[in-house]
């Protein structure tokens, strides 16, 4: 079992289309999920609310943006601990991507079988955008991993020990190179452990504009899929 934590702010179409994957790509029986809602405005509520009906399902709703990532975060993890007990691992994400079939079962599988000699402590579906590959680590079948100094928080793979040992997040991290995923990820390659990137797209962004509607940063580099919506 794997709990999620999905944070939302605004964006209707691109919160539709990530919640529609997930549960069109996810077994009900391998996730709950918590939604952070960080003071959305009533179209993207309204698409909460159909969600927050299933029973693995649950909504925490900040009736004004708090817009401090890190707080977010960390409410949604120990949300998710309260309601639903822990799971095998822990998922952070946003609302601004979609999953694809199995990407579960793949990420899962790649951070369960480890990282040779190193130890990949979180798995991420994309490199922060300020940082550059070290190296790759093979791994057959299930796809190949490559340790990163640092991956963005709206994919974030990990167990409840890698929290308990690195978490919570910062809440006061913000700016280039600050923020919290990147905080996160340097206690962790300062103890000597790794962060890995999966380089096999299981998951695909979707938000070239963050939630104010600025250009989100490294979106250029984004990979467009037919058919998906991007805003």
């Amino acid at each position: 079992m794997t709990n999620i934590v999905l944070l939302v702010r605004d964006r209707p179409r691109l919160t539709e289309q990530t919640l529609r994957t997930l549960y069109e790509e996810t077994p009900r029986d391998q996730f709950n999920l918590v939604i952070v809602d960080d003071g959305s405005w009533p179209e993207t509520t309204q698409i909460i609310s159909r969600y927050s009906r299933r029973e693995n399902c649950e909504v925490v709703t900040f009736l004004k943006p708090v817009g401090i990532v890190g707080f977010l975060r960390n409410v949604g993890v120990w949300t998710s601990e309260r309601v639903f007990g822990r799971g095998e691992w822990l998922y952070l994400s946003d609302n601004d991507v979609v999953f694809r079939e199995a990407w579960l079962t793949y990420m899962t599988g790649m951070l369960y079988h480890g990282g040779g000699t190193k130890q990949v402590r979180v798995l991420g579906g994309y490199r922060h955008p300020f940082h550059a590959v070290n190296e790759k680590v093979g791994w057959s079948s299930w796809g190949q991993i490559e340790l990163t100094d640092a991956v963005a928080g709206y994919s974030m793979l990990m167990n409840w020990n890698t929290w308990d040992k690195f978490g919570p997040f910062d809440q006061h991290a913000k700016g280039v190179c600050q923020s919290e995923d990147y905080a996160f990820c340097q206690k962790i390659t300062q103890a000597g452990d790794s962060v890995g990137y999966a380089s096999y797209p299981h998951i695909f962004n979707c938000g070239i504009t963050n939630s104010e509607g600025k250009p989100a940063i490294g979106s250029e580099s984004f990979p467009r899929q037919p058919g998906l919506i991007y805003e």
